[in-house]
């Protein structure tokens, strides 16, 4: 039987295991890598995550994660507003953004449309 941590770690683990990408041993590993550098990750990471739930917010436009609403690329009069980008999620907008080939404005879905599933 394996040891066991306690609770306030076993729940970290499990959060983190909750991530894309991340599976439980890969969350356990990165739990242990947190608390084996609390000072340099482990508490900044936790001020970063609280700062990110208290500021962050969805634009009433677009529905891009920003810490404005609208958010900055809905209120940048350098944009084409003729030209919309339709985007599964906000990590294609950024993907889109970083290449700088784009300069109109973009709805973000939120997930996938399936009229197969009756996702409208």
């Amino acid at each position: 039987m394996a040891a066991s941590a306690g609770p306030e770690i076993e729940r970290l683990i499990s959060l983190l295991a909750k991530l894309p990408g991340l599976g439980p041993r890969s969350a356990r590993r990165a739990a242990l890598a947190l608390l084996k550098k609390r000072e340099q990750l482990l508490v900044p990471l936790a001020a970063s995550l609280q700062e990110t739930a208290d500021k962050v917010t969805s634009c009433s436009v677009c529905g891009a994660p920003d810490t404005r609403d609208p958010c900055s690329i809905c209120s940048d009069r350098a944009r084409d507003n003729g030209l919309i980008c339709v985007v599964e999620e906000a990590g294609a907008l950024w993907a889109m953004e970083r290449s700088g080939a784009f300069r109109g404005k973009y709805h973000v879905l939120g997930g996938l449309l399936s009229a197969l599933d009756g996702v409208g």
